[in-house]
């Protein structure tokens, strides 16, 4: 996908990154290790949650900048505000968890985004 593309849809749909679970840790929060699109890391408390993620499960990483009506979609869907973009790393809180996204997104720091997991 060309840059063009790429800006095209983050202004009208936003961004989604096709992945693959690489690893999911038993600590609390879990941490998820994601590859594919980009690679990601994500904190999320499974079983807080009720949600089951293991490794090898194929998931669409969406971050949006308005939010999503059609949330049944998704299996988490949350906002978080951007706090890094700097030396290839897009580094996201939400609620205190961390997602990290190693790749710099055109985000601005301190912009609120909305984060779905399909």
């Amino acid at each position: 996908m060309t840059s063009s593309k790429f800006l095209y849809r983050l202004k009208t749909r936003g961004m989604e990154f096709s992945l693959k679970v690489d690893d999911v840790t038993s600590d609390n929060p879990n941490i998820i290790t994601l590859k594919g699109d980009v690679d990601v890391v994500l904190e999320l408390p499974l079983d807080r949650l009720g949600i089951s993620i293991s490794k090898g499960d194929e998931i669409k990483l969406v971050i949006h900048k308005e939010k999503d009506q059609d949330l049944h979609k998704y299996k988490v869907y949350a906002w978080g505000v951007v706090y890094y973009v700097e030396e290839g790393i897009t580094r996201i809180s939400i609620g205190g968890l961390q997602l990290d996204i190693k790749k710099e997104l055109p985000v601005k720091i301190g912009e609120k985004v909305y984060v779905g997991l399909i």
